[in-house]
């Protein structure tokens, strides 16, 4: 099986703030998957049988992480716990905050026991270009934005640059 998508997951102290959180952040996982596909042979493997998922888990309460700050095998997915305070991502907006949560998931898929997962490291921690950052707000919202292809990001950068 090969990874196909890398999500991140948001548990904050109450559901209000987690539905807010994962309404203008999840979209993150279905765009990023144009970044997994340079990378597709890399996502396969003997390790990787039966996983196509690669999980980044947020909490704020201790008690709701299994096994923090490890990296763990479950079902059909690679899964990371962390404990922390998710208040920060709710004061700034969700592209920068997508942007910084990639940098600290990549430093984290570098320690991965798994290649795979530690594949995930260049396409994570690549810098947004101006044409990511076009494409990915419409999945940073809900209801979800109009989509946009690349070549239309592209055309939209040169004729606002005309």
């Amino acid at each position: 099986m090969t990874i196909a998508s890398v999500r991140i997951y948001y548990y904050p102290m109450t559901r209000e703030r987690e539905l807010k959180l994962t309404a203008a952040h999840w979209g993150f996982a279905e765009w990023f998957e144009r970044r997994l596909k340079p990378i597709r042979d890399q996502l396969r493997g003997e390790e990787a049988k039966g996983v196509n998922i690669v999980n980044l888990m947020l909490h704020e309460n201790p008690e709701r992480a299994q096994s923090s700050s490890e990296w763990h095998r479950w079902s059909n997915t690679f899964e990371f716990n962390h404990v922390c305070d998710l208040r920060p991502l709710e004061a700034s907006p969700s592209l920068e905050n997508i942007e910084k949560l990639m940098l600290f998931y990549a430093d984290l898929v570098q320690k991965a026991p798994w290649p795979q997962v530690r594949a995930l490291l260049e396409p994570l921690s690549a810098p947004l270009t101006e044409v990511d950052r076009i494409t990915i707000l419409p999945y940073l919202q809900w209801p979800r934005g109009e989509m946009l292809s690349e070549a239309a990001a592209r055309r939209a950068i040169r004729k606002s640059a005309a």
